[in-house]
């Protein structure tokens, strides 16, 4: 995948950069000097083109990496280690640079403000690691292409945005950074594998109208109590994206969101998982032992969870409203602190072992009107051995009800389909 973005980056470019339109940084674009800076060293490649070699004796505070030389000749690279160990330094542009920053260009800079405004600057590994002091990352209206462990161990406490940026953002880019808050807004990346793992007091994680790839670890156990929101994106993520994170709360709303196998496996303390008007794909063991007594809510959502989605997650209460709920086998199966399940939508299926040994069970509400037009099917043991569940109450539309849906409740469980009680034996055989 990330061969595939980068040759489709490369062939638009050049279509596509003159177009480019460079927006307004989120800091006051009038307090923003992109006048650029003097006295830097630079080498002639005698074709037209330089590259620039150290800070020379250039004494400005505010660096704003010229596009040009004196001479006139286009620069095309920052040297590798150019700017390493960079002191007396407040902050460091790059405004329309479309070419290559070297390895280890800035690493162990003293800067605390970086701005990378436009262009299609193109990052080369351990850029800007270890930049300890850097405490606000913009990066803007850029085509990018970023190497792995660019941000390695950077940042104080860093506030990190990405607007309007497309490209790929290669392996570890943020690995071990002190950052605090990561936003997304109007973007199209691919973020690589690692990309923020062990960022041990990342807080916030904000998507916004943003089509994002993870791959595989992307956010790998990263976070202090940390909150993740995602609103009118495509959100596609690999296996173990999320895995042993220390996340609160995952709240999505309006997006298109695939979510790969162990996503979000191991995230224990996760106390709020909300979707709302959302389509949902979750792959075998997304959520697999999340949970600190989870609130999970679904609201006008298509969602398909696939088989052990939620197994062994610790979740208080499931509830989904309106659109349309399907889960597969186990998919909350041993979900021991789960009491409420109440799911009122118009195409309901619950396969077999859906709700298998849930013991803290207590109540089942399922479409519980007289609209029959919900659409109800509920395969063989889909609530098998949920010791306390003492009341289920199905309304009209149950067009299939397995054998043995509710064998080991509770001795006085009351089942109610459509206003007819029954007992869970007078149902062993199903209902048709």
């Amino acid at each position: 995948m990330k061969k595939t973005i980068a040759i489709i980056l490369a062939a638009a470019l050049a279509l596509s950069l003159s177009a480019l339109p460079v927006l307004a940084v989120e800091e006051d674009p009038a307090a923003l000097d992109l006048t650029a800076s003097e006295g830097l060293e630079f080498e002639s490649n005698g074709d037209g083109t330089c590259t620039i070699l150290s800070i020379g004796v250039c004494k400005d505070t505010d660096i704003v990496i010229p596009t040009t030389s004196p001479a006139g000749d286009t620069v095309t690279l920052i040297a590798p280690r150019a700017f390493e160990y960079l002191e007396d330094v407040d902050s460091v542009t790059l405004a329309d640079y479309e070419y290559e920053v070297g390895e280890r260009a800035f690493q162990s800079g003293e800067f605390e403000t970086l701005n990378i405004i436009g262009g299609a600057p193109v990052l080369d590994d351990s850029a800007f690691s270890s930049c300890e002091d850097l405490s606000s990352i913009t990066i803007q209206d850029c085509a990018i292409t970023s190497g792995e462990d660019v941000f390695y161990s950077c940042g104080d406490e860093a506030e990190v945005s990405f607007v309007n940026c497309t490209g790929l953002l290669d392996d570890r880019q943020f690995q071990y950074a002190d950052i605090v808050s990561l936003s997304f807004s109007g973007c199209e990346l691919e973020l690589g594998e690692y990309f923020v793992s062990s960022c041990d007091g990342l807080a916030s994680v904000v998507f916004t109208d943003s089509d994002i790839v993870m791959n595989e670890n992307a956010f790998y156990s990263f976070g202090d109590k940390a909150t993740v929101e995602m609103t009118g994106c495509t959100m596609t993520l690999d296996k173990y994206a999320f895995e042993y994170s220390e996340i609160v709360s995952l709240a999505v709303t309006d997006t298109d969101i695939e979510i790969e196998e162990y996503a979000f496996s191991s995230c224990e303390d996760l106390t709020s998982v909300k979707f709302v008007n959302s389509v949902i794909t979750a792959g075998e063991n997304a959520f697999y032992g999340c949970g600190d007594e989870a609130e999970v809510e679904m609201t006008d959502c298509q969602t398909e969870l696939d088989k052990y989605a939620f197994e062994y997650s610790s979740l208080k209460s499931l509830t989904v409203t309106g659109g349309s709920f399907s889960v597969e086998e186990y998919a909350f199966g041993s979900c021991e602190d789960l009491e409420n399940v109440q799911i009122d939508c118009g195409e309901v299926t619950l396969n077999e072992n859906a709700f298998y040994g849930c013991e803290d069970l207590v109540s089942v509400s399922i479409c519980d009107s007289d609209d029959a037009d919900h659409e109800i099917v509920i395969d063989d043991y889909a609530f098998e051995y949920c010791d306390k569940l003492a009341e289920v109450t199905i309304g009209d539309g149950l067009t299939e009800l397995g054998k043995y849906v509710f064998e080991g409740g509770a001795e006085n469980l009351v089942i109610t389909i459509a206003g007819t009680p029954y007992t869970a034996d007078m149902l062993n055989d199903g209902l048709k």
